[in-house]
């Protein structure tokens, strides 16, 4: 072998390469027939004890990307505090919010595919959350049709917006994890997550009350459960579209 190639000290750092899971691939179309099943109690087990050895890299990025969403929403929230006042500043502030929220997309689908790429058993780093920032336009078309849907749906007697909201709860993983344009990935989510959706709806509000009572313990609880709760998410998502399980109806 030839001498090692020397390491430049000032070259830029090269993004993070995403292998592709080792033997695993996705199977959408047993997804959306409901060839797939799980257990409330396996999938938050399962994912408690997938947190452990990954909160460092889950909180670093979390910081990093709280902190970016925090000085682009002072930044809105100043401008407009500027340019209006009154109940017109409030109402334009609360939707700049909301589409700071949908443009950040890129970096909270990042945590979530940690998540997902842990329970998969592949290997995750703090960069994994920035790794995803090429699929950042069909993230972000998810994110704004998946909300402007379940916006929609509240506004008729609020149930439609729940059903939507559950059902589309994968669209933006699919979407960087699959490759996928940002209408079929909502369609696919909807159409694996309807197969199951009450017991989907069910994990969820498990998982979200547990959550919430843990944040009133002086938030200290959350250094856990927070991830423990997007990783239950990851848990899920290996479960519905890479777990093989017999068919069923």
């Amino acid at each position: 072998m030839g001498p090692a190639e020397p390491v430049n000290p000032y070259q830029a750092p090269r993004p993070e390469l995403i292998p592709e899971p080792a033997g695993l691939s996705a199977s959408l179309e047993d997804a959306i027939a409901g060839r797939y099943d799980f257990d409330i109690g396996d999938v938050m087990e399962d994912a408690w004890a997938l947190v452990k050895g990954m909160k460092a890299s889950f909180w670093g990025a979390w910081i990093v990307i709280a902190l970016i969403w925090g000085v682009v929403d002072v930044i809105v929230g100043t401008v407009v505090g500027q340019l209006l006042t009154g109940t017109a500043a409030t109402v334009v502030n609360q939707a700049f919010s909301s589409v700071v929220t949908i443009l950040m997309t890129p970096f909270t689908v990042g945590l979530q595919m940690m998540c997902v790429r842990r329970a998969l058993g592949m290997p995750i780093s703090f960069g994994t959350a920035f790794s995803y920032v090429n699929r950042g336009g069909p993230a972000i078309v998810a994110a704004l049709l998946v909300t402007l849907f379940c916006y929609l749906g509240l506004a008729f007697l609020i149930i439609p917006g729940v059903y939507l909201f559950v059902a589309y709860f994968f669209a933006t993983q699919l979407v960087v994890d699959q490759d996928l344009g940002a209408w079929r990935a909502m369609e696919i989510s909807r159409k694996a997550v309807t197969r199951r959706w009450w017991r989907v709806f069910g994990l969820i509000i498990v998982v979200g009350l547990l959550t919430a009572l843990s944040a009133l313990l002086l938030l200290i609880p959350l250094i856990w459960t927070f991830p423990w709760a997007m990783m239950v998410a990851g848990v899920l998502y290996r479960q519905m579209f890479y777990a093989r399980h017999p068919a069923s109806a």
